[in-house]
């Protein structure tokens, strides 16, 4: 027998705003273990991402046999070694970064 958790469905509680378009459902998975400081993976939901760029995406993750989530991590390491050549001063570095909003912050 199939141990997997059945679906199930949940009505929305009372004064919900509606789902944005007619029909939509969102699908929730629940974890089979607790969250906290031992897991070592999260569940993202990307919503109102750009066609063109989900299609970029998903055909970039695709074309280099990675998953979304191995194409996602890859991303972004590639924005933390750009970041540090930046903030040691690489001047092209910083300038692709400033162009595209990813400006230093503090997380």
């Amino acid at each position: 027998m199939d141990e997997a958790p059945e679906p199930f469905m949940v009505p929305l509680p009372p004064g919900s705003p509606p789902p944005p378009h007619a029909g939509d459902r969102v699908l929730y998975f629940r974890p089979d273990v607790e969250a906290g400081p031992e897991r070592k993976h999260e569940d993202v939901m990307l919503r109102r991402v750009p066609r063109e760029i989900a299609m970029r995406f998903r055909a970039a993750a695709g074309g280099r046999a990675m998953t979304h989530a191995q194409y996602l991590t890859a991303l972004v390491q590639l924005h933390a070694a750009l970041r540090t050549r930046a903030d040691a001063g690489e001047e092209a570095a910083r300038a692709a970064l400033d162009e595209l909003g990813l400006q230093t912050v503090a997380v």
